[in-house]
């Protein structure tokens, strides 16, 4: 279903800035407010937007703690009823009814870039401060189970029970904790241009120029909750890899936030909504069943850093030529290898209470997979499915399937359909387990 209905709004756009683009229009912002039109309009037919969840597309205002931010927002969703702003058709809403805001440009320069850049930035910080607010006067206590799961697959560490135990953490990883609670809870933001970059390349180097650029005196510039949750320009995308619905890694604490890919932006807005969708009212999604996934190129890894008294971002780019890009839109879903030395760990967890001790004897291991016991554990660690728990080595998650070959190795996946699927297009002998903590 989804990929009809990111069809359907694909066509809707495309149809649509044809149209406008025929229109000759002196005024700068008339055309500017059309194509608002197109992208509102498109978002909010029957084959995006699931109806009975009382949600709408509008133009206007967001107040936060009842004060209204001057800027204007092209396009948001938004849940509930909003204020009407005098006689126009602009709506004041709340931030916390707030699920997704739009910056819609024509043709996405740098300037515009760096604008909406901006703009967005002003609301996130706005909510933040509002956040934090909830959490010191109200007693606010928000459900960390969608940042924690996140977290331990970044860092390979349990994340903590309750917000306030956030101190606890190092502060190395207490920025990655707040960012991704941050990432759950603030309203997704979207750049949405119809126009501009022409190539991949371009895109991405936009933005690392941005980055770059975008620096206080104390050489102190965007955090990762600062940035879009989405940018298109023509049909390149640069995505946050929030876990909304897209996360990337690459080894043990090498996370991947920012990713690009180079076709159907639709689908990637319409997926970033419906993760937000979810989020919010908790429900389910009509996801297809589906191996396909994006294809999407890394561009920027990111971790916690500190350096004496100050704790910041620590960004490392990927920026290969424009040829180098070029890829298949989709790639397949696999789940995470496992070695036969990974896999007989794991069997000894099923049997020690779903967890290992590295504290017990385990030079066996090297002498009979010549793999040390530093090495399994780092492999079970950057799978993203593992956790070292204070010297115990168990499941991020509360139920995990681990699929064993005849060769003795093995694969992991929390999703028990997606990892059917795979094994049945495989066409290999397998023995699923269930591996249950709890």
């Amino acid at each position: 279903m989804i990929e009809k209905a990111s069809e359907i709004l694909e066509q809707f756009i495309a149809t649509e800035s044809l149209r406008v683009e025929g229109i000759k229009m002196p005024h700068m912002p008339t055309l500017g407010s059309a194509y608002e039109e197109i992208t509102r309009q498109g978002i909010d037919s029957n084959f995006v937007i699931p109806k009975g969840l009382n949600l709408k597309v509008v133009s206007g205002f967001i107040s936060v703690a009842g004060e209204m931010l001057t800027e204007q927002i092209d396009c948001m969703l938004v849940h509930g009823d909003g204020e009407k702003y005098g006689l126009t058709e602009q709506y004041i809403y709340d931030i916390e009814l707030v699920l997704c805001v739009f910056e819609v440009k024509k043709t996405l320069n740098k300037a515009d870039f760096k604008d909406a850049f901006e703009h967005l930035n002003k609301i996130r910080q706005k909510f933040a401060q509002l956040f934090e607010k909830k959490l010191i006067e109200d007693g606010y206590e928000p459900n960390l189970a969608a940042p924690s799961k996140l977290f331990s697959q970044i860092t390979g560490k349990p994340a903590p029970e309750k917000y306030h135990n956030i101190h606890d953490l190092e502060p190395e990883d207490g920025i990655l904790f707040y960012a991704l609670v941050q990432e759950c809870y603030a309203p997704a933001s979207i750049i949405h241009g119809y126009g501009g970059y022409k190539t991949e390349s371009g895109l991405r180097k936009a933005f690392v120029n941005i980055l770059s650029e975008e620096k206080d005196s104390n050489g102190i510039g965007f955090g990762i909750p600062s940035f879009p949750t989405l940018v298109t320009a023509n049909n390149y995308c640069l995505v946050k890899n929030n876990g909304f619905p897209y996360m990337a890694l690459q080894g043990a604490s090498n996370w991947v936030a920012v990713s690009s890919t180079r076709h159907n932006p639709a689908c990637m807005m319409l997926e970033i909504i419906w993760s937000k969708i979810s989020l919010y009212f908790d429900v389910s999604m009509p996801w297809k069943d589906t191996l396909e996934t994006e294809n999407l190129s890394p561009l920027l890894t990111a971790s916690g850093r500190r350096e004496g008294e100050q704790v910041g971002w620590w960004y490392r780019t990927n920026e290969p030529s424009e040829k180098l890009l070029q890829r298949e839109a989709k790639t397949v879903w696999e789940p995470s290898f496992l070695s036969e030395a990974a896999i007989t760990l794991t069997n000894l967890m099923l049997i020690r209470g779903g967890q290992f001790d590295v504290a017990e004897s385990s030079g066996w291991l090297e002498g009979k997979f010549g793999a040390t016991f530093d090495e399994v554990t780092e492999e079970l660690l950057s799978s993203g499915y593992f956790m070292d728990d204070n010297g115990l080595i168990r499941p991020i998650e509360t139920v995990s399937y681990i699929a064993s070959f005849d060769d003795h190795s093995g694969v992991i996946a929390t999703d028990r359909q997606m990892l059917e699927l795979w094994l049945e297009e495989r066409g290999q002998d397998f023995v699923i387990s269930v591996f249950a903590f709890v």
